[in-house]
Protein backbone atom coordinates (compact mmCIF):
# COMPACT_ATOMS: atom_id res chain seq x y z
CA UNK A 1 0.00 0.00 0.00
CA UNK A 2 1.42 3.39 -0.96
CA UNK A 3 1.45 6.39 1.38
CA UNK A 4 -1.18 8.07 -0.81
CA UNK A 5 -3.48 5.01 -0.58
CA UNK A 6 -3.01 4.87 3.16
CA UNK A 7 -3.97 8.52 3.59
CA UNK A 8 -7.03 8.10 1.35
CA UNK A 9 -8.25 5.23 3.48
CA UNK A 10 -7.59 6.89 6.82
CA UNK A 11 -10.63 7.80 8.90
CA UNK A 12 -11.73 11.40 9.31
CA UNK A 13 -10.67 11.60 12.96
CA UNK A 14 -7.17 10.36 12.04
CA UNK A 15 -6.88 12.97 9.29
CA UNK A 16 -7.62 15.63 11.87
CA UNK A 17 -4.46 14.57 13.69
CA UNK A 18 -2.17 15.31 10.73
CA UNK A 19 -1.80 19.08 11.41
CA UNK A 20 -1.11 18.29 15.07
CA UNK A 21 1.55 15.76 14.12
CA UNK A 22 3.14 18.27 11.73
CA UNK A 23 3.18 20.88 14.50
CA UNK A 24 4.80 18.38 16.85
CA UNK A 25 7.52 17.72 14.27
CA UNK A 26 8.18 21.45 13.87
CA UNK A 27 8.32 21.88 17.65
CA UNK A 28 10.74 18.99 17.99
CA UNK A 29 12.87 20.45 15.22
CA UNK A 30 12.91 23.87 16.90
CA UNK A 31 13.97 22.30 20.18
CA UNK A 32 16.86 20.63 18.42
CA UNK A 33 17.81 23.93 16.79
CA UNK A 34 17.67 25.67 20.18
CA UNK A 35 20.00 23.11 21.70
CA UNK A 36 22.52 23.55 18.88
CA UNK A 37 22.19 27.34 19.03
CA UNK A 38 22.82 27.37 22.77
CA UNK A 39 25.89 25.22 22.15
CA UNK A 40 27.30 27.87 19.80
CA UNK A 41 26.36 26.48 16.39
CA UNK A 42 26.16 29.67 14.32
CA UNK A 43 24.01 28.14 11.58
CA UNK A 44 21.53 26.97 14.20
CA UNK A 45 21.62 30.44 15.75
CA UNK A 46 20.69 31.93 12.38
CA UNK A 47 17.92 29.35 11.87
CA UNK A 48 16.53 30.13 15.31
CA UNK A 49 16.60 33.84 14.53
CA UNK A 50 14.73 33.13 11.30
CA UNK A 51 12.16 31.08 13.20
CA UNK A 52 11.46 33.95 15.60
CA UNK A 53 11.48 36.39 12.69
CA UNK A 54 8.79 34.46 10.79
CA UNK A 55 6.97 32.86 13.71
CA UNK A 56 7.77 29.33 12.51
CA UNK A 57 7.47 26.88 15.40
CA UNK A 58 7.79 29.69 17.95
CA UNK A 59 5.85 32.91 18.65
CA UNK A 60 6.96 35.71 16.37
CA UNK A 61 9.38 37.92 18.29
CA UNK A 62 11.52 40.54 16.57
CA UNK A 63 13.74 41.18 19.57
CA UNK A 64 14.45 37.49 20.04
CA UNK A 65 15.11 37.13 16.31
CA UNK A 66 17.65 39.95 16.41
CA UNK A 67 19.31 38.42 19.47
CA UNK A 68 20.01 35.17 17.65
CA UNK A 69 20.88 36.86 14.37
CA UNK A 70 23.41 38.96 16.26
CA UNK A 71 25.00 35.94 17.92
CA UNK A 72 25.48 34.23 14.56
CA UNK A 73 26.63 37.47 12.96
CA UNK A 74 29.26 38.07 15.64
CA UNK A 75 30.50 34.54 14.95
CA UNK A 76 31.04 35.52 11.32
CA UNK A 77 27.96 33.99 9.67
CA UNK A 78 27.35 36.11 6.55
CA UNK A 79 23.64 35.38 6.22
CA UNK A 80 23.10 36.54 9.79
CA UNK A 81 25.27 39.62 9.27
CA UNK A 82 23.01 40.64 6.40
CA UNK A 83 19.92 39.98 8.54
CA UNK A 84 21.28 42.18 11.33
CA UNK A 85 21.94 44.89 8.75
CA UNK A 86 18.40 44.56 7.41
CA UNK A 87 16.93 44.82 10.89
CA UNK A 88 18.94 47.94 11.63
CA UNK A 89 18.04 49.45 8.26
CA UNK A 90 14.34 48.87 9.01
CA UNK A 91 14.88 51.01 12.12
CA UNK A 92 16.66 53.63 9.97
CA UNK A 93 19.93 52.99 11.78
CA UNK A 94 21.75 53.16 8.48
CA UNK A 95 25.32 53.69 9.70
CA UNK A 96 25.13 50.59 11.90
CA UNK A 97 23.45 48.64 9.10
CA UNK A 98 26.26 49.55 6.72
CA UNK A 99 28.87 48.01 9.03
CA UNK A 100 27.10 44.65 9.02
CA UNK A 101 26.45 44.75 5.29
CA UNK A 102 30.15 45.41 4.73
CA UNK A 103 31.09 42.40 6.84
CA UNK A 104 28.75 40.12 4.90
CA UNK A 105 29.79 41.68 1.59
CA UNK A 106 33.43 40.89 2.38
CA UNK A 107 32.37 37.23 2.35
CA UNK A 108 30.72 37.56 -1.06
CA UNK A 109 27.13 37.66 0.18
CA UNK A 110 25.19 38.91 -2.87
CA UNK A 111 22.17 40.33 -1.05
CA UNK A 112 24.37 42.20 1.42
CA UNK A 113 26.36 43.69 -1.47
CA UNK A 114 23.10 44.81 -3.09
CA UNK A 115 21.90 46.28 0.21
CA UNK A 116 25.19 48.09 0.68
CA UNK A 117 24.90 49.46 -2.85
CA UNK A 118 21.42 50.75 -1.99
CA UNK A 119 22.77 52.75 0.96
CA UNK A 120 25.44 54.39 -1.21
CA UNK A 121 23.01 54.88 -4.09
CA UNK A 122 20.52 56.82 -1.95
CA UNK A 123 22.97 58.28 0.55
CA UNK A 124 21.54 56.53 3.61
CA UNK A 125 24.00 56.68 6.49
CA UNK A 126 26.76 57.67 4.06
CA UNK A 127 27.47 60.47 1.63
CA UNK A 128 25.53 59.72 -1.54
CA UNK A 129 27.78 58.13 -4.13
CA UNK A 130 25.88 56.75 -7.11
CA UNK A 131 29.06 55.53 -8.80
CA UNK A 132 29.92 53.40 -5.79
CA UNK A 133 26.35 52.17 -5.68
CA UNK A 134 26.59 51.30 -9.38
CA UNK A 135 29.85 49.41 -8.86
CA UNK A 136 28.39 47.43 -5.95
CA UNK A 137 25.22 46.62 -7.89
CA UNK A 138 27.45 45.31 -10.67
CA UNK A 139 29.33 43.17 -8.18
CA UNK A 140 26.08 41.70 -6.81
CA UNK A 141 24.74 41.16 -10.32
CA UNK A 142 27.89 39.26 -11.21
CA UNK A 143 27.07 36.94 -8.32
CA UNK A 144 23.69 36.29 -9.91
CA UNK A 145 21.52 38.58 -7.79
CA UNK A 146 18.55 39.58 -9.96
CA UNK A 147 17.52 42.54 -7.79
CA UNK A 148 20.92 44.13 -8.43
CA UNK A 149 20.39 43.64 -12.17
CA UNK A 150 17.04 45.41 -11.92
CA UNK A 151 18.64 48.23 -9.92
CA UNK A 152 21.22 48.67 -12.69
CA UNK A 153 18.42 48.81 -15.25
CA UNK A 154 16.80 51.62 -13.26
CA UNK A 155 20.05 53.55 -12.97
CA UNK A 156 20.56 53.41 -16.73
CA UNK A 157 16.91 54.19 -17.43
CA UNK A 158 16.88 57.21 -15.12
CA UNK A 159 20.26 58.52 -16.33
CA UNK A 160 21.64 58.57 -12.81
CA UNK A 161 25.24 58.34 -14.03
CA UNK A 162 24.92 60.53 -17.11
CA UNK A 163 22.62 60.45 -20.11
CA UNK A 164 19.68 58.07 -20.07
CA UNK A 165 20.59 54.82 -21.80
CA UNK A 166 17.45 52.88 -22.66
CA UNK A 167 19.44 50.25 -24.53
CA UNK A 168 21.43 49.27 -21.43
CA UNK A 169 18.28 49.63 -19.31
CA UNK A 170 16.73 47.08 -21.65
CA UNK A 171 19.73 44.74 -21.39
CA UNK A 172 19.72 44.72 -17.59
CA UNK A 173 15.93 44.42 -17.44
CA UNK A 174 16.00 41.24 -19.50
CA UNK A 175 18.89 39.92 -17.43
CA UNK A 176 16.90 40.54 -14.27
CA UNK A 177 13.82 38.68 -15.50
CA UNK A 178 16.04 35.90 -16.80
CA UNK A 179 17.78 35.25 -13.50
CA UNK A 180 14.99 36.04 -11.04
CA UNK A 181 14.14 33.26 -8.63
CA UNK A 182 10.74 31.83 -9.68
CA UNK A 183 9.51 32.35 -6.11
CA UNK A 184 10.16 36.09 -6.47
CA UNK A 185 8.35 36.62 -9.77
CA UNK A 186 5.48 38.51 -8.16
CA UNK A 187 7.87 40.89 -6.42
CA UNK A 188 9.59 41.49 -9.76
CA UNK A 189 6.36 42.45 -11.52
CA UNK A 190 7.73 45.95 -12.36
CA UNK A 191 10.71 44.35 -14.13
CA UNK A 192 8.42 42.12 -16.19
CA UNK A 193 6.27 45.11 -17.07
CA UNK A 194 9.39 47.00 -18.16
CA UNK A 195 10.41 44.06 -20.34
CA UNK A 196 6.99 44.25 -21.97
CA UNK A 197 7.47 47.98 -22.53
CA UNK A 198 10.77 47.39 -24.33
CA UNK A 199 9.18 44.63 -26.40
CA UNK A 200 6.53 47.08 -27.59
CA UNK A 201 8.47 50.33 -27.88
CA UNK A 202 12.03 49.59 -29.01
CA UNK A 203 12.65 49.34 -32.74
CA UNK A 204 13.19 45.74 -33.85
CA UNK A 205 16.94 46.17 -34.44
CA UNK A 206 17.59 47.71 -31.01
CA UNK A 207 15.39 45.13 -29.28
CA UNK A 208 17.26 42.30 -31.01
CA UNK A 209 20.63 43.75 -29.95
CA UNK A 210 19.33 44.17 -26.39
CA UNK A 211 18.24 40.54 -26.18
CA UNK A 212 21.48 39.28 -27.69
CA UNK A 213 23.54 41.16 -25.09
CA UNK A 214 21.28 39.92 -22.33
CA UNK A 215 21.41 36.27 -23.39
CA UNK A 216 25.15 36.26 -24.13
CA UNK A 217 25.97 37.24 -20.55
CA UNK A 218 26.06 35.05 -17.48
CA UNK A 219 27.10 35.93 -13.91
CA UNK A 220 30.69 34.87 -13.31
CA UNK A 221 29.65 33.04 -10.15
CA UNK A 222 27.36 30.82 -12.22
CA UNK A 223 30.07 30.20 -14.82
CA UNK A 224 32.44 29.11 -12.06
CA UNK A 225 29.77 26.85 -10.58
CA UNK A 226 28.98 25.35 -13.98
CA UNK A 227 32.68 24.68 -14.68
CA UNK A 228 33.06 23.02 -11.27
CA UNK A 229 30.07 20.77 -11.96
CA UNK A 230 31.45 19.79 -15.35
CA UNK A 231 34.83 19.00 -13.79
CA UNK A 232 33.12 16.85 -11.17
CA UNK A 233 31.22 14.94 -13.86
CA UNK A 234 34.43 14.43 -15.81
CA UNK A 235 36.25 13.15 -12.74
CA UNK A 236 33.38 10.78 -11.97
CA UNK A 237 33.47 9.36 -15.50
CA UNK A 238 37.21 8.81 -15.29
CA UNK A 239 36.87 7.07 -11.94
CA UNK A 240 34.16 4.80 -13.38
CA UNK A 241 36.37 3.56 -16.23
CA UNK A 242 37.81 0.05 -15.74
Amino acid sequence: MTTREHICRTSVWALALIPLLALAQVTTSIEEVKQKADAGDRQAQFRLGSAYDSGTGVPRDGAEAMKWYLRAAEAGYAEAQNSVGSGLQAEKRYEEARIWYERAAAQGHALAINNLAYLHDLGLGVKQDRQKGFDLYNRAADLGWAEAMWNLANMYGAGQLGEKDLDMACVWTFRAVRFVNPKDRQRFAPAFRAAGFFERQLPAERLSACKQKSEAWMPSAMITQKDAQQDAVGDAKKAARP
